[in-house]
């Protein structure tokens, strides 16, 4: 379940952190803080989709709702992270609704 979508239609503050680094054991110290959320940024940092996997299932059984920021705005890049359990994407570099 996604707890932020809740607590965004509540109008509750939720907090969290971008991830850079490939790490594991960050998301579990994130997580242990009782942050809300993690942005794993796959656009600015050397994450590729294994080191997202484990990523994401580090934050498997706490409060901390995982999201990915893709590379590019392309629509297909969306799929493979949601497959891997993230449960929102951002994608970079949108300027307007369009």
């Amino acid at each position: 379940m996604n707890r932020i979508k809740t607590m965004l239609r509540d109008g509750q503050p939720s907090f969290g952190a971008i991830v850079t680094i490939p790490s594991v054991q960050v998301v579990q110290v994130l997580a242990g803080a009782g942050l809300d959320w993690v942005i794993i940024d796959m656009e600015h940092g050397p994450i590729d989709l294994g080191a997202a996997h484990a990523m994401i299932a580090a934050s498997g059984g706490t409060q901390l709702v995982p999201f990915v920021r893709v590379a590019w705005t392309h629509a297909w890049q969306a799929k493979p992270v949601l497959d891997l359990g993230a449960l929102g994407v951002c994608f970079p570099m949108i300027n307007d609704a369009a």
